[in-house]
């Protein structure tokens, strides 16, 4: 259960986006789609397209979701950090594991090379960093001592 539970999301939402590019790579059909449809990359991939007045239209796309959901993901991490739990220690560490990871993969992967992968690990970064403050600070309040 701690696998789904305590993992932090900045960790599934790394392995949406490393899904995400290597089915880019690896998938014939998703290769004819965007060689079509004139897109370099699927982050350039328009999700929604909406017409709101004459000649101007809204278009959302794929990266810009990832950024949606990452910064819903960084307010449930803190609001899950702020909120007493068993497993507080352990998911400060893989959120500092994960933001590692985010950084090492940043400046190996060709792909991983933007900013869109950059905001998100900075995300990841600041979930970690806050995280563990929250935990010094609910740890501190824990202990007593008093000189005498």
């Amino acid at each position: 259960m701690f696998f789904i539970t305590g993992m932090s999301t900045f960790t599934w939402i790394l392995i949406a986006y490393i899904g995400l590019h290597l089915g880019e790579i690896h998938l014939a059909p998703l290769q004819e789609i965007l060689a079509e449809r004139n897109i370099q990359t699927l982050l350039d991939f328009p999700v929604l397209i909406h017409g709101f007045s004459k000649g101007h239209q809204f278009t959302l796309y794929a990266k810009e979701v990832f950024l949606i959901v990452g910064s819903i993901a960084l307010f449930i991490e803190i609001a899950k950090a702020a909120t007493a739990n068993k497993f507080g220690a352990s998911e400060t560490l893989l959120s500092f594991i994960v933001s590692m990871i985010f950084i090492v993969m940043f400046f190996m992967f060709d792909w991983a090379q933007n900013p869109t992968f950059l905001i998100l690990g900075i995300m990841s970064l600041i979930d970690a960093t806050g995280g563990f403050i929250i935990e010094l600070n609910a740890a501190r309040r824990d202990v007593n001592i008093v000189g005498g």
